[in-house]
């Protein structure tokens, strides 16, 4: 229970000051890059966060005479464990509660809403949008059946759906050369697996209900995740071509309805539409690999614990000509004892050890310090 408190609350620290670093990068260094690096990038931060349970401990020992043992953490077989639950307990409650409550409410919503989506939305049989769209199934190389439906239940167009994906449109009519794009855009969505992504953060959301930072980091997600697929939609594109994608947008901005539940969905709207215009006109930034991998790199160290242990002399004969009389002016008496690690300690000792941790809630490592009185 202490190691999930731990490494919660690790977590969170770290995942903290990084979304605070990434969004003051993001203002300056991170401009001269593309949307698709600073729409990634965020995975990094994400994973981290889905995977906070994990730790590995690396251990920094050196050889010594027999005279001398490692200390790691003290632990003493004499001491009687107090039963009562401690912080961590609560607090652990309280977050596994929040996290279930919050990840079992927005699924919900979202499977309430998909259902109305199923049931409510009807084939397209136009035959221009029909035959356009099948054209940039093969310009984009999906191989996968993605229906392409109507619907009344939506802000705008989008793709809905992580292991049924299909595309959708609004009962509306659509200049010929608007269609093209719109349609476009949502299946490089669908392309670049945003849906995946969307619910990934919804995860990570859940997990970390507690933290504020979270909620802001999930918002910016979603704008770069637009400005991604605009940047990807115009790879390679004319200015004319620029100029009739950016027409496109403004068409389906007025077309648009009051958004009822669009949820993981990644819809062709109005979010942010004067950042995404002025990008449209602009070049292409750098990749950003290499900045991608050393911040990978940097995560993943996160992970590893560094235990650097200390010898500590034990003397064979330890004098006792002076015990009786510091006893009598003291009035304590103090047990002698032998200290073992927990990896070279007598069968008899690592048991009692190992149910000492259980109590604890703690996993037993081979450098645990076991003090056993002499006595014993």
């Amino acid at each position: 229970m202490s190691y999930l408190f731990d490494c919660l609350l690790k977590t969170t620290i770290i995942s903290s000051i990084s979304i605070c670093l990434l969004l003051l990068l993001k203002t300056c260094l991170f401009k001269i890059f593309s949307k698709k690096f600073n729409y990634y990038i965020w995975l990094i931060i994400i994973l981290r966060m889905l995977f906070f349970f994990l730790s590995y401990s690396i251990d920094f020992t050196k050889d010594v005479s027999k005279n001398y043992i490692f200390i790691d953490n003290f632990t003493n077989l004499n001491n009687k464990i107090n039963p009562t639950l401690d912080v961590s307990f609560w607090i652990l409650l309280i977050w596994i509660i929040g996290a279930i409550t919050s990840l079992f409410y927005t699924l919900s919503k979202y499977l309430k809403f998909n259902n109305l989506i199923i049931d409510t939305s009807f084939d397209v049989e136009d035959v221009h949008i029909n035959h356009t769209y099948k054209n940039l199934l093969l310009e984009l190389n999906i191989k996968k059946n993605v229906p392409l439906k109507y619907t009344e239940e939506l802000d705008s167009p989008a793709c809905m759906g992580l292991f049924n994906p299909y595309i959708l449109l609004l009962d509306f009519p659509y200049q010929e050369d608007k269609i093209y794009w719109i349609l476009k855009h949502e299946l490089t969505h669908f392309k670049n697996k945003d849906i995946l992504i969307k619910f990934l953060v919804l995860f990570a959301k859940s997990l970390f209900w507690f933290n504020p930072l979270v909620y802001i980091m999930s918002k910016k997600i979603n704008e770069d995740c637009e400005l991604c697929c605009d940047e990807s939609v115009l790879n390679n594109c004319t200015l004319r071509e620029k100029k009739n994608y950016g027409l496109a947008l403004l068409h389906a901005v007025e077309l648009s309805r009051l958004n009822k539940a669009g949820l993981l969905t990644t819809e062709f709207n109005k979010s942010n539409l004067e950042t995404r215009l002025e990008n449209i006109i602009k070049k292409k930034g750098k990749n950003g690999i290499l900045i991608g991998i050393l911040v990978f790199i940097t995560s993943c160290t996160s992970f590893l614990e560094i235990n650097a242990q200390i010898p500590i002399p034990i003397l064979e004969n330890i004098p006792t000509e002076n015990t009786e009389e510091d006893t009598e002016n003291t009035g304590y008496s103090f047990s002698k004892t032998v200290d073992y690690t927990y990896a070279t300690a007598p069968e008899e000792y690592r048991k009692k050890y190992e149910e000492t941790c259980r109590v604890l809630g703690k996993t037993p490592k081979d450098s645990d310090l076991i003090e056993v009185p002499i006595d014993n």
